[in-house]
């Protein structure tokens, strides 16, 4: 049995509580243009996140970028055709490298930040299907989703400010000649550093996020920073006004979600 609908009826966020108080076993998959990714549950404790294919790394690539474990490790893992998660686990394991618990930890990092990306995606499909599980050679990390969801709350307040101050990463900052603040000292994370130094032209933040591999949510949140530092400006692209709300945009329908929500899932 499958349930499907519209991410711009019924957010992440909401499925997401939904799966929690109805203690849900399945898989939730969204999509949008070009892009898809899964969220698997067991009885309403998420254990797996399957990203979109752009922010999908094998195991091994992600543990090396993260300097877990050092070249000759990767390279090691990596000459095996194709490696599994268990199967890179297990290696690490008996090599005494990482503990299991480590493991574990790292790919419930991982699968948060995931999630937390999926949080911002405003349009899309849903589709929920009962009693899926993800793949055997997966590495589960199961957790609970009550403080998952209390902190996806922040998330979203801090996505909604920071897009607020730069809606599109079509546009380029432009550094400055003179900060807007007097400062004596100008102090600058590594990051804040490389945005700075990647911003000669006109090159939008989508570009700039790509060389410096940041996702959109973090490329905004080290623009932020900069613009309030008032080093950069965004450059401002034309106005487009934002169509006439239809008529299932009203208050009204707002209200109706949670029971609509709720009657997706099979509550009364």
């Amino acid at each position: 049995m499958a349930l499907s609908g519209d991410l711009k009826d019924f957010g992440l966020l909401q499925l997401l509580t939904l799966v929690q108080v109805t203690h849900k076993t399945g898989a939730l998959t969204l999509q949008r243009a070009g892009e898809s990714a899964t969220i698997y549950f067991d009885n309403g404790q998420m254990t797996k996140v399957r990203p979109p294919e752009s922010r999908s790394e094998g195991l091994a690539t992600l543990l090396y970028r993260a300097g877990r474990i050092d070249k000759e490790q990767y390279e090691l893992i990596s000459s095996e055709t194709p490696p599994s998660e268990q199967a890179v686990g297990l290696l690490l394991e008996d090599q005494g490298r990482l503990s299991r618990e480590q493991i574990v930890e790292f790919v419930r990092e991982k699968a948060l930040a995931d999630l937390y990306s999926l949080l911002t995606w405003p349009e899309g499909s849903f589709r929920f299907d009962v009693d899926a599980s993800p793949a055997e050679e997966d590495i589960l990390a199961t957790t609970e989703l009550g403080p998952v969801l209390e902190k996806g709350r922040g998330y979203l307040e801090e996505w909604q400010l920071l897009t607020s101050y730069i809606p599109s990463l079509e546009q380029p900052l432009r550094l400055l000649p003179e900060p807007r603040q007097q400062l004596k000292e100008i102090c600058l994370s590594l990051e804040e550093w490389r945005m700075v130094a990647s911003l000669a032209g006109s090159i939008p933040l989508k570009e700039v996020a790509h060389r410096l591999g940041l996702d959109e949510f973090a490329v905004r949140q080290v623009a932020y920073r900069l613009i309030k530092g008032g080093l950069v400006d965004v450059v401002e692209a034309e106005f487009t006004p934002p169509p006439p709300k239809e008529p299932w945009e009203t208050k009204e329908a707002e209200e109706a979600k949670p029971g609509a929500l709720a009657r997706l899932f099979g509550f009364k």
